[in-house]
Parts: C-alpha cells; sequence; structure tokens
C-alpha cells in the first residue's frame, strides 16, 4: 500500500493511484472535485449519528449548500482534499467511501490540521490506512512537518491514543470541547500506523470550519 514518494500528490487535478483494499479490492485515490458534491451530501446521510457525533463534534446534522462548497472546492495548496474511490458491482459508476483532508495553518505553514472520514460499510478494510499514506506523502511534498488533530474532549480511547503515541498536546484554537495534539511527520517512505490511529480517530477538523457555516 506504499507509494513512492515521486508519486506524492502535487496538486494536480489529474492525479491518481490506485491501491487495494485487505480483500483485494481497487481503490482510487484522486483529489476532490466539485463533481463530488451530490456524493459527498449522500455519503454524509448514510453515516450513523455516532459516527456524525464524533467526526463532526454534534455540530452538523446535515450538510448545507454553503458547506458541500467549503467542503468540495478546495484550491489542493493551503487545503487538500483526496477522496478514496470503488467501482461499483455493475462497474458503471464510482462511489466514494473515504476522504482525508489536509488543511494548512496560515500562521504556522508547517503545520496542517487533518483528518480521516470513511463509511461506516468499509471501515477497517483499509480504505482508512490508504488515504493516511498518500496524506502523508502529500504533506511532505507540501513542506508540512507536523500534523494536528482536534479530538472530542469526551473521546477518552482517542485520548490515550494520541497521549500513548507522543502526540503532543497543544492549545486547542477551537474552545471548549475539543482537545488538540501535534505529532510530527517521521522523514520516512511509509506512514507509520500511529499516523493511521490518529486521523482516523481524531474529530474531522472540518467540524471547527462548519462550525462558523452552521445556520443561526
Amino acid at each position: 500500500m506504499e507509494a513512492p514518494l515521486d508519486d506524492a500528490f502535487d496538486g494536480s487535478p489529474t492525479w491518481r493511484v490506485v491501491r487495494h483494499l485487505k480483500d483485494g479490492t481497487p481503490l482510487t485515490i484522486r483529489p476532490i472535485t466539485p463533481d463530488d458534491r451530490e456524493d459527498l451530501r449522500r455519503a454524509f446521510l448514510e453515516t450513523s449519528p455516532t459516527t456524525r457525533y464524533l467526526r463532526f463534534l454534534g455540530v452538523v446534522s446535515e450538510l448545507t449548500d454553503e458547506m458541500l462548497t467549503y467542503l468540495t472546492e478546495v484550491d489542493q495548496k493551503n487545503h487538500v482534499a483526496l477522496v478514496a474511490t470503488i467501482i461499483s458491482p455493475d462497474l458503471k459508476t464510482e462511489r466514494g467511501v473515504g476522504i482525508g483532508r489536509l488543511i494548512r495553518l496560515h500562521e504556522s505553514p508547517h503545520i496542517a490540521e487533518a483528518a480521516i472520514t470513511v463509511t461506516d460499510a468499509l471501515q477497517r478494510h483499509g480504505v482508512g490506512a490508504a488515504l493516511a499514506i498518500e496524506l502523508g506523502h502529500a504533506a511532505r511534498s507540501m513542506g508540512i512537518h507536523v500534523i494536528r488533530a482536534e479530538v472530542f474532549e469526551g473521546n477518552d480511547a482517542m485520548r490515550a491514543i494520541m497521549e500513548n503515541a507522543g502526540a503532543k498536546r497543544v492549545e486547542s484554537r477551537t474552545g471548549s470541547g475539543t482537545l488538540s495534539y501535534d505529532i510530527e511527520l517521521a522523514p520516512m517512505r511509509d506512514t507509520p500506523s500511529t499516523i493511521v490511529d490518529l486521523l482516523r480517530g481524531a474529530a474531522t477538523t472540518m467540524a471547527m470550519s462548519l462550525r462558523k457555516l452552521v445556520p443561526p
């Protein structure tokens, strides 16, 4: 599942790689586009209430048009979003099954907030690991050396994973209810399983930005 460094995502809209899930199913990873708008809306509605709560901190019950624009129309430079898709059984369409994001901090461009969300049906099948590896390569190629993950304060299991992995607790920019952890990206070809776990379990960075877009 590793990718050569010269295969790292470079911001090109035509970039894509094919990896394989644990059962051998081909998984295509490519940049998100505005055409993914309705697929993202559908995928969000199909997630369980628990997944929505942990990923979006309970502040988002549905994705508005403004949110969908923010999530799918990205510059792929300071806001990178990669979508993982599989081909439908009839081989006619592709279906999004996961998204990985990096959002560079304006005040600290070597740091990016990051998170991965995988559809409930395909969690623990290798989608999150594949996305984490590609995000890691993309981050290094972009000069990002530190990944920041936001965690719901009540998610004790995720906090334990962060702390046991050596992630450094930093001041949260989002106020009460969340905790922020930083972990340095090691200068290696592959992405340690620790990063995979951190990004899979972290409350999606989008929750912080989407909070501003929630209608009053």
